[in-house]
């Protein structure tokens, strides 16, 4: 039953750039696992690491997304997003145990969600543009959460110290955040997934 859970996702297969190993009826396999896992641990380094000095709130999702969405193209399966999501938490709370990265609460919820969200949102897109509508969907989603945690944590006065009050922050963060959701998946489709309808491709002889 927990293989029905990683079913492969035509219509992700027929738009991805990239070849995928995986074929409907087939299991997911342990490689593919780990490329997933890894792809994660990517996007939480990333976010940790990548220092873009650009001051624009809710800009880290970019950086979560492509290596994320990169996953999705090579292991085009239902459920992967959340594979790929438990290797980014898995690594973020790593990297801040051992002192060699800390993270925001916005950051931490993208992070966590957007892997869920690229679920949700491709579960029924069949190749071509629809495949750019839902990862760009699942971005702004992942970020409007994001949003409203880092908002909580402004308004009960939990923020990091030095940090902008509420409400010199909250207009240009509900705009910043929900563009940058859009670039995240806009991104993450133009650089791995075709914007034309393509047929899905069998094996190769």
């Amino acid at each position: 039953m927990v293989n029905d859970w990683f079913a492969v996702h035509d219509g992700l297969v027929s738009a991805a750039r990239f070849s995928s190993r995986a074929r409907t009826g087939q299991r997911i396999s342990a490689a593919e696992l780990l490329l997933l896992l890894t792809c994660g641990a990517a996007a939480a380094a990333a976010v940790a690491y990548v220092k873009l000095s650009l001051r624009i709130p809710g800009h880290s999702i970019v950086l979560a997304a492509l290596p994320m969405v990169l996953g999705l193209s090579l292991a085009p399966r239902h459920l992967v997003g959340s594979v790929m999501s438990v290797g980014a938490v898995g690594t973020a709370w790593l990297l801040s145990a051992t002192g060699g990265a800390s993270y925001g609460s916005g950051s931490i919820v993208s992070l966590s969600l957007i892997g869920p969200m690229m679920d949700v949102a491709v579960r029924h897109a069949r190749g071509g543009w629809r495949v750019y509508a839902a990862l760009v969907l699942s971005g702004v989603a992942a970020n409007a959460l994001a949003l409203g945690s880092r908002a909580v944590f402004k308004v009960l006065g939990l923020d990091e110290a030095g940090a902008r009050p509420f409400d010199s922050w909250w207009l240009q963060a509900s705009v910043t955040y929900t563009l940058s959701g859009v670039l995240a998946g806009l991104l993450g489709a133009l650089c791995w997934f075709h914007f034309n309808e393509r047929r899905a491709r069998g094996p190769q002889p």
